[in-house]
């Protein structure tokens, strides 16, 4: 039964996997790019934190410089260092909790000594970005806005930042020379870094970038002209820092609104990514069954194909009756059967008196319609436990199942009777009866042997037509 099968398991079993395999690599394909684009998002949520660490820490050291006495100042201090305390247990680094500590709650630290731990607190901040990939995409939209939070606005701020921190440490309404020229390498940075502030009009809004532009050149205009080109500055520390913090706050409404552009970004990726895993799940199982269906359609179809084969083989296509084919490849089965359950059957050989006549005076298409009734004959005479075979040329054989010599003439009588009563039409009208010569034997009492059976059958046959035709003949001994 298995050997049936062989094609069919052997065809699934090699392209089933194949599909298998295929879309399994599809799938971690686009399932890598989904871990990889979640990394990010991690990322993000960190480097916000390590963002508003670094701002807080921005203030302190803002505030911190401010040289007239304030209690709100000293307050606003502690309160940022208590946010910080609080992001740095958040995200659990350890790297970032020692810089922290580097100044305790509460104390004042330089100027130098806070901005060395800023620039730190930068660099990690890069380095979390550089470790979750985030400045190596294909997509310029994403490029432009991971640079933006990565290297360009957190520098942007920072280094209003320091020009804030220096600026606000403003005394008796001056500022030694040393500090003006770091606010002047300060605003020299900050005007290199918005020289290519234009390139953000990919992803925000034309006006947008104008106002922003516009903006960072009136705080340029007010560093310039109120704290380097005057001897005198009218402002006090604090009014200065509140001053640069408006706009380092502008600044920093423009990088929470790249990051949330970004976590957008990443999170319609992965809509996206995780519908395609979805649907290669989906597509590589309706694969699997189409090519199921069209392996088991075609098997289906084949053996359909092989049984028409195998029946035209073993049919005669005139009669419609098994011809010798038949007879060699199944009769041993018969008789084996037949053994197994004890029983015998009778063996007719019949053949068609005169057909050479027929064909020689009205044609073989007559001849073949003789034939034809023949075996019309047989089959509506006999059982369908019985079997008729068409021998060769005119000659048919019989094999009548459980069922003796002497009950078989019954039988042979019918068909004689059946076949003598059609009346033939030639083609010139003329009208004509033939008959047949029948030979019989019994399996197993004339022979053990099946062909030896039918061979004495045959005899029986050839005795039937030397008596002069149109009879039936049993077989015995005493026929040579």
């Amino acid at each position: 039964m298995l050997r049936k099968y062989i094609y069919l398991i052997v065809n699934l079993l090699l392209l089933i996997p194949s599909i298998i395999i295929v879309y399994t690599y599809a799938y971690n394909y686009i399932n890598k790019e989904v871990i990889l684009l979640e990394k990010k998002n991690t990322a993000l949520e960190e480097m916000q934190s390590i963002y508003s660490i670094i701002t807080n820490l921005q203030k302190i050291r803002g505030l911190s410089n401010i040289t007239e006495v304030d209690l709100q100042i000293d307050n606003k201090i502690k309160d940022l260092e208590d946010k910080n305390y609080l992001l740095v247990n958040k995200i659990q680094r350890e790297n970032i909790k020692e810089i922290l500590q580097r100044h305790p709650k509460g104390s004042i630290a330089d100027f130098h000594s806070y901005t060395s731990d800023i620039e730190a607190l930068l660099l990690i901040y890069k380095l979390t970005a550089y470790n979750a990939r985030l400045t190596l995409n294909s997509d310029i939209k994403e490029y432009l806005l991971s640079k933006n939070i990565t290297s360009r606005l957190p520098y942007i701020i920072e280094y209003f930042a320091r020009i804030r921190g220096l600026a606000s440490s403003v005394k008796d309404h001056t500022l030694e020379k040393s500090i003006k020229n770091q606010i002047k390498n300060q605003l020299y940075m900050v005007k290199e870094l918005l020289k290519n502030a234009q390139e953000m009009e990919y992803f925000n809004n034309a006006q947008f970038i104008n106002n922003l532009l516009k903006s960072q050149q009136k705080e340029i205009h007010f560093i310039e002209n109120e704290l380097l080109n005057k001897e005198y500055i009218t402002s006090n520390g604090l009014e200065i820092f509140n001053n640069i913090t408006q706009n380092i706050n502008f600044l920093n409404k423009l990088y929470y609104t790249n990051v949330d552009s970004l976590k957008n970004y990443y999170n319609k990726t992965i809509e996206k990514k995780n519908f395609i895993k979805a649907l290669i799940i989906l597509v590589c199982i309706l694969s699997i069954f189409v090519v199921i269906f069209i392996n088991l359609f075609y098997y289906s179809k084949i053996q359909k194909y092989i049984k028409k084969v195998e029946h035209l083989n073993i049919i005669d296509p005139m009669t419609q009756l098994y011809n010798r084919r038949f007879l060699e490849n199944f009769i041993e089965k018969f008789v084996s059967q037949a053994q197994r359950e004890g029983e015998l059957f009778t063996i007719l050989m019949i053949d068609i008196d005169f057909f050479k006549k027929v064909n020689d005076t009205y044609g073989h298409a007559i001849g073949d319609k003789v034939i034809i009734k023949v075996a019309e004959v047989l089959q509506q005479s006999t059982r369908k436990s019985d079997l008729a075979i068409r021998y060769g040329g005119e000659e048919f054989m019989v094999l009548l199942h459980a069922t003796d010599a002497q009950s078989a003439t019954i039988v042979t009588q019918k068909i004689k009777n059946n076949f003598e009563s059609i009346e033939f039409t030639a083609n010139n009208g003329e009208t004509f009866h033939k008959t047949l010569s029948i030979g019989v034997s019994e399996f197993p009492k004339d022979s053990n042997e099946i062909w030896e059976c039918i061979k004495l059958a045959d005899k029986a046959l050839y005795r039937a037509k030397e008596s002069g035709r149109n009879r039936v003949v049993i077989y015995s001994k005493d026929i040579k």
